[in-house]
């Protein structure tokens, strides 16, 4: 298996993980405790920076791949990864709303806030799962080994994008504690 395929499959079971720990902290919110912000701030930063800045743009350049190698088998997938706008959108209102509940609790209505929450965890689930049932596949199927040789090239670990995956590897680590 190429090495960004390797990277992306562990990039979605980080997320997973921090998934899972935002589903707990909505639960928790709903029985009538108080989230940890601590926790549901780093899962949201994470979520805010590292996808948009360092995963889709993995999948969008295997998506012009192929693009150019299957089109035809290709073109069912641009639905999938315009998905990536609504799940960025998604975030930052989560992100706006766990402000609002932080500055002003008694204003935001609990069944509000584990809507926006729930709504954010399950689309991203649903979004891993379609982009892991098809299009990692496909590009498994269609790419050949000098393409996911120049691809793997192309995403060697700049200083900026080394700098996010030692926050990514802090987040991950804070909320492995908890």
């Amino acid at each position: 298996m190429a090495a960004l395929m390797r990277a992306l499959r562990k990039e979605h079971e980080d997320m997973t993980v921090l998934l899972d720990l935002m589903d707990r902290q909505i639960a928790q919110f709903q029985e009538g405790a108080p989230p940890d912000f601590n926790l549901v701030r780093g899962i949201i930063g994470y979520f805010l920076t590292y996808p948009d800045l360092y995963h889709h743009p993995k999948e969008d350049l295997i998506a012009e791949r192929l693009r150019d190698r299957a089109a035809d088998q290709a073109a069912g997938l641009e639905s999938l990864l315009n998905g990536h706008l609504d799940l960025a959108y998604l975030t930052r209102r989560l992100a706006t709303a766990t402000i609002d509940l932080m500055v002003r609790p008694e204003d935001e209505p609990r069944e509000w806030f584990s809507s926006l929450g729930r709504d954010f965890v399950d689309s991203n689930r649903r979004h891993m799962a379609m982009e892991e049932q098809h299009f990692f596949p496909l590009a498994q199927q269609v790419l050949s080994d000098d393409d996911w040789a120049e691809l793997d090239g192309r995403f060697a670990a700049g200083r900026a994008e080394v700098h996010v995956r030692a926050l990514h590897g802090a987040v991950l680590e804070q909320v492995a504690g908890e």
